[in-house]
Order: C-alpha cells, then sequence, then structure tokens
C-alpha cells in the first residue's frame, strides 16, 4: 500500500511540475517576444505596448459585434488588432521613457509585467482557455479577481520605478 501512495504522490508531483513548466514556457515565450519588441523597436516602445494594451481591454469589450466572432482565435486576433491600432496611436509616447534607453534588468522586469498582464488579460476576458488550458499553478496565480487587479497594475508599477530611466 505505502508503495502505491508513494508512486501516486510522485506521478501527482511530477504532472504539476510539468504543467507548471509548461505555463512557465509560455510566461517566458510571451515575456520574450515583448522583450524583442523592445529591442528591435527601441526600448522606449514598450511603454506604448503596454499602453495599447490598457487600451484594447475596454474597447474590445464592447465591440458590437462579437456574435459573429465565431472562435475563440478570432476574439484573440481581434483584441491584437485593437492593440496594434491603439500602438499606432500611442507611439508619441515613447518620449515618457527618459534617455530612450532602458537597462536589460529593467526591460526584463518591464516586459515580465506586460506579459503578465497578457496572461491575465487572457484569462479573465477573451476566450484563450478555450484553446490553451493551464495548469491549476498558473490559475492560482491569475484567476481571481485579485491576482487580475494586481497584475493589471503590475505594469503601470514598474514603468512608475523602472520606466524613468
Amino acid at each position: 500500500m505505502p508503495t502505491q501512495d508513494l508512486g501516486g504522490a510522485l506521478q501527482y508531483a511530477v504532472d504539476f511540475f510539468i504543467h507548471f513548466a509548461t505555463d512557465f514556457l509560455a510566461f517566458i515565450v510571451i515575456a520574450a517576444v515583448i522583450a524583442g519588441f523592445a529591442f528591435y523597436f527601441g526600448r522606449e516602445r514598450i511603454v506604448p505596448l503596454a499602453a495599447s494594451f490598457y487600451a484594447a481591454i475596454p474597447i474590445y469589450m464592447v465591440f458590437p459585434y462579437t456574435e459573429y466572432i465565431t472562435t475563440p482565435l478570432l476574439h484573440v486576433a481581434l483584441y491584437l488588432v485593437i492593440s496594434f491600432l491603439a500602438l499606432t496611436a500611442f507611439s508619441g509616447l515613447a518620449s515618457f521613457v527618459a534617455g530612450g534607453s532602458l537597462g536589460f534588468i529593467k526591460l526584463l522586469v518591464l516586459s515580465a509585467a506586460v506579459a503578465g498582464m497578457l496572461i491575465a488579460v487572457s484569462i479573465h476576458i477573451l476566450p484563450v482557455e478555450q484553446l490553451y488550458a493551464f495548469s491549476e499553478p498558473t490559475r492560482a496565480l491569475f484567476v481571481s479577481s485579485e491576482a487580475f487587479f494586481f497584475w493589471l497594475l503590475a505594469p503601470l508599477v514598474a514603468i512608475f520605478v523602472f520606466g524613468r530611466g
């Protein structure tokens, strides 16, 4: 009997870490894409990028033709299109970042905060969970309304603390 309990517990622990590592990989990929965007277009572009993701939330939520969008992937695409349009509109915010040069660590912190916000938005607003099932440890970090609030707040705090050079 104890061997079966140990085997079940070990299997549970392995499954737990595999699922969490998979979700953490998704977080790392999103943060890397955001950091890559900032390196390619200029590090000062991360502030307008974060602002565009914020602006896309209410616009997406009041979009009047969502009944014509049939798949979750199209919902995500709509959010990204709105974000791109907002990024274009907010491109002047790049001057907010003093000196135009963020340090590497600061850029990574800002990228991680924006990536966390995007995952929280994906779980709470977009139908991403119909495309990708997050593990329980990841859901515990993002699914509560308090967690959603703090993940929405994280990029603002990071920009305030690290964004001014």
